[in-house]
């Protein structure tokens, strides 16, 4: 027994949902339909219904599939023209083609979406702004297109424009996710304009939790809110930061290849945004995602997640006894900043550890045989340490090099300023020449100097 009738149906019809059948209940009637339709024993009928479904399930294909099932037939073939060229890159001739159609049938809207899409992938956002502006004003109630004029005027770097067409959208539907995620993001692009935006964008994330908290379709969406009151709380509210790590785990495992996706593009944003150090207390729950979201030839977020464990490691090291210089030390050779600042804080404290080389002898060699890894972060210098080599001239070394920075791009540190008079003052200049022990006595003796005030 065949599913399909000569006549081919409609994706609605083969799935058997109304055409107002929302994502939830595409999901169950496809299902339904593959338990039934197996593609072993009925491969014709599956292929049919798995197209069916990724077209409907996806929100832009859908509005697509459904604008040209309402065109007259004289207006299809150039719409399925222009949308293949759309596919192959062409979008220049597509627009052309949109613009033709809408010339002889102006009150075709599902047209001048397309039209406005083509522009802008043609790169003509001004052009296309304006096609979004005259959607805007003639379907007013349409929330879907103030997202998109939204979308439009964030990519030119529109903020305030972007946040006024946002808020309208979400005056209209007040939950909608996808609006949601677009007023937060604006909020996140126009923070270099305003430092306390991070305020308001933990106000607004919390906000839009709450419009949504109901809604069960595409849930995978709320990754990316949870994402930004992450960044939101940073490394300042470190428990309230865990909480919602905590929920984008759990919705990355509720939400199948979606969730995966939305996780992968969200766990980027916070390793890329926050350095490897104010992450290393959340490390349990970084080192869950990334198994969840990444596969093992995925080196960015292993190596990523390689630095925030030995960060993890470094913050412990106090509670097992070392010197807090060593958690100071290896936290700097383990950042993700090169900079002056922080090479004269090495060389700082290498001038220390030189000092009272003695002190710290028997905990760096417990460094190198407990936390080997940690070692490595700056094995080079203790190494120099461990073997005894001339601590004065490593120290003079270092002064020099410290002078050099400072000078070079004014940077003054007050305690190192001390260090180097204390070192300057327990250092003793010879005024004579250095006699060795062999050679004649100064005194004109005519001894050797071991044998008369060399004794």
């Amino acid at each position: 027994m065949l599913l399909f009738d000569e006549v081919k149906k409609s994706y609605y019809e083969t799935l058997g949902v109304a055409r107002t059948a929302g994502n939830d209940e595409i999901k169950r009637a496809y299902f339904g339909m593959v338990r039934k339709y197996q593609p072993d024993r009925s491969p014709n009928e599956f292929k049919e219904i798995r197209a069916a479904y990724e077209t409907l399930s996806d929100k832009q294909k859908r509005s697509e599939y459904d604008a040209i099932g309402k065109l007259p037939p004289s207006v299809a073939p150039l719409f399925h023209e222009a949308q293949r060229l759309d596919h192959f890159g062409r979008n220049n001739k597509a627009a052309e083609l949109y613009q033709t159609i809408l010339k002889r049938h102006p009150d075709l809207d599902s047209v001048r979406e397309q039209y406005a899409r083509s522009l802008s992938e043609d790169d003509k956002p001004g052009k296309a702004a304006e096609v979004w502006e005259e959607l805007c004003r003639r379907q007013p109630g349409n929330p879907l297109y103030a997202q998109e004029l939204c979308q439009n005027y964030a990519d030119r770097g529109w903020h305030k424009k972007a946040l006024a067409e946002i808020q309208r959208a979400l005056s209209l539907d007040r939950s909608s996710i996808d609006s949601w995620v677009l007023q937060i993001s604006c909020m996140v692009m126009g923070m270099k304009h305003n430092a306390a935006i991070w305020d308001d964008l933990e106000k607004t994330s919390l906000e839009a939790l709450e419009a949504v908290k109901n809604i069960k379709t595409d849930e995978w969406k709320k990754i990316r809110i949870y994402t930004h009151l992450f960044m939101a709380y940073g490394i300042k509210k470190v428990e309230s930061a865990r909480d919602s790590l905590r929920k984008m785990i759990d919705l990355v495992r509720e939400n199948g290849r979606d969730g995966r996706e939305e996780g992968q593009d969200a766990l980027r944003e916070i390793m890329i945004t926050i350095p490897g150090t104010g992450l290393a207390s959340l490390y349990p729950e970084l080192s869950e995602l990334v198994d969840l979201v990444s596969d093992t030839s995925d080196t960015f977020f292993r190596k990523r997640l390689d630095r925030i464990k030995l960060n993890f490691e470094i913050e412990g090291l106090e509670k097992k006894g070392f010197h807090e210089i060593f958690h100071d030390l290896f936290t700097i050779a383990n950042s993700d900043f090169e900079e002056d600042y922080n090479e004269i804080e090495v060389l700082s404290i290498e001038f220390i550890l030189l000092k009272d080389k003695k002190k710290f002898y028997p905990q760096i060699r417990r460094l190198k045989e407990e936390f080997p890894e940690i070692y490595a972060l700056h094995s080079s210098f203790l190494d120099e340490l461990l073997r005894g080599r001339d601590s004065e001239k490593m120290m003079r070394q270092r002064l020099k090099q410290i002078d050099r920075l400072k000078r070079q791009n004014g940077f003054y540190n007050d305690d190192l300023e001390d260090e180097d008079e204390e070192f300057a003052q327990e250092t003793v200049r010879r005024e004579q020449p250095k006699v060795g022990r062999n050679d004649p006595c100064p005194c004109g003796s005519g001894k050797k100097y071991k044998r008369c005030c060399g004794r």
